[in-house]
């Protein structure tokens, strides 16, 4: 077990680094990587796309008949309903309040509404094409894995804070029993002034509301998908094995959305993911020399695979969360030697073994 008292850090000296990344525009469309885009039709299997529009017909209920009103709802949507209210916006159906409470959210929340009709609405057919692709891409990479038909896109507007942290990043979109819930709330633009209360509150964060755009639902959209399709226990297991479990997803997430920028994948931004790559073996050696790679101390690997704004011991202008990073290097470095893999097998192999076999050294 690492201690964090009981290490002096390396001082890799990188932010120099990140900074050059600044003057680099013309590198900042590097990220997108360079697979082939194009599924052949005779491999695309049929997927059928449907999207309801659950925030319309909720912010439509009438508070005058709220009773009623909910009743209604609740039987045009059976499941997503009663899961959006408990576990999305923390209101029990069953409570004597509760009517009450929706009543004050929708009052809350009608401005998040407002702006999500304007700023949101032409994006969704395209993101739903994106969708489509990406799941037949999956498909044909991950054969065990079958659609639901059709597959439901639901949007959704919840709180400013239900916003949560998985295996590739942090963000309030959720999985459901019939596809995905998108929560338009946190893909308004960065630029829109719902957003302004949450960052002067330190609800939010400068990093995540960069992220708040219509170019991420799809991505979102896809890490459900593959969150669910391969869960994962993450702690308790060392730093390095956690690394590549993530790099793992990120890996399988890049695949399947072929024309979508790196840096939107990883959440990084075009400069920040350009200083990783100039740099990626002094975030190597980074790891080595401190003696990072087997800590077993959740806490402590929390610094570099959780999502925030920054790593400060690789300067203030490294990325947080960079073990994603360096996860999915090692994983790029191993599938590249086993070109002829699966990618449903590599997802299965346990990390350690590719961690082993990949012989990852960057120079």
């Amino acid at each position: 077990m690492v201690c964090m008292d009981a290490i002096t850090f390396v001082d890799m000296s990188l932010n120099r680094f990140f900074l050059l990344g600044l003057i680099i525009v013309s590198l900042m469309g590097a990220g997108c990587n360079g697979s082939k885009t194009n599924l052949p039709e005779s491999e695309a299997i049929p997927v059928t796309i449907k999207i309801a529009r659950f925030e319309k017909d909720f912010f439509a209920v009438d508070t005058a008949q709220i009773d009623a009103q909910l009743t209604k709802l609740a039987v045009r949507y059976p499941v997503f309903f009663p899961s959006f209210l408990n576990a999305i916006v923390g209101i029990n159906p069953a409570d004597p309040q509760a009517a009450e409470a929706i009543k004050a959210f929708l009052k809350s929340y009608r401005p998040v509404y407002n702006s999500a009709q304007i700023r949101v609405e032409k994006a969704l057919p395209e993101m739903a094409n994106q969708l489509k692709k990406a799941l037949q891409w999956l498909h044909y990479l991950v054969p065990a894995y079958q659609p639901d038909s059709p597959f439901v896109i639901t949007t959704f507007i919840g709180p400013m804070d239900a916003y949560e942290s998985f295996s590739i990043g942090d963000y309030g979109d959720v999985r459901t029993d019939n596809g995905v819930g998108v929560a338009l709330q946190f893909h308004l633009g960065a630029d829109d002034p719902v957003y302004e209360n949450g960052l002067s509150s330190g609800m939010l964060y400068q990093y995540q509301v960069r992220r708040f755009t219509p170019e991420t639902m799809v991505v979102n959209a896809m890490k459900n998908i593959i969150e669910d399709l391969f869960p994962y226990t993450f702690a308790g297991k060392p730093l390095v094995e956690e690394m590549v479990e993530k790099g793992k997803r990120l890996y399988l997430l890049q695949k399947v959305l072929p024309d979508v920028d790196d840096s939107l994948l990883i959440g990084y931004t075009g400069t920040q993911l350009q200083g990783c790559k100039e740099n990626e073996a002094l975030i190597w050696q980074f790891f080595v020399k401190n003696e990072l790679l087997f800590s077993i101390d959740p806490s402590f690997n929390q610094s570099y695979i959780k999502d925030g704004p920054k790593t400060p011991e690789l300067g203030e202008n490294a990325p947080g969360n960079i073990g994603l990073f360096t996860g999915w290097q090692i994983v790029n470095t191993y599938m590249d030697q086993n070109e002829d893999m699966s990618i449903s097998d590599m997802m299965n192999l346990p990390a350690t073994k590719i961690f082993q076999a990949s012989g990852y050294k960057p120079k």
